[in-house]
């Protein structure tokens, strides 16, 4: 075997190595992103609304609203209503206000999840995760 093939050989192998442990590394960052640290059902949560937004959420309903995010986007259900998209209410005040609820509770939990939100008079709003 000439020089030049055992070199050719040699760089291979060492991509190959290389290659693997990039792979497993990426799977295990992955896998760290996706599953949030320390949210279970149960776990609950409080973040602060402006003012009008809080007004804009306690419109709709005064019973929790129930939020979900999963690969299909956030789905929202009010009251006893069948869930729908949140892209229903685009275009209407109340969709920033619920936009804005569900980014506070994907920092909170994590991609995927299914909350109780309960807008409170003081400003807050109290979050309980279901799933």
């Amino acid at each position: 075997m000439s020089r030049a093939m055992l070199v050719i050989l040699l760089f291979l192998f060492v991509a190959l190595v290389a290659l693997v442990i990039v792979c497993y590394y990426a799977r295990n960052v992955k896998k760290d992103l996706y599953t949030p640290a320390g949210s279970a059902a149960g776990a609950s949560t409080e973040f602060q609304l402006p003012a009008d937004r809080i007004h804009e959420l306690r419109s709709l309903t005064s019973e929790p609203i129930l939020l979900k995010q999963s690969e299909e986007g956030v789905r929202v259900q009010i009251d006893n209503r069948p869930m729908v998209p949140l892209a229903v209410f685009l275009g209407k005040e109340v969709s920033t206000a619920l936009g804005e609820a569900a980014a506070s509770v994907t920092r909170a939990f994590g991609p995927r999840w299914v909350v109780l939100v309960t807008p409170r008079e003081d400003g807050r709003v109290s979050v309980q995760r279901l799933a």
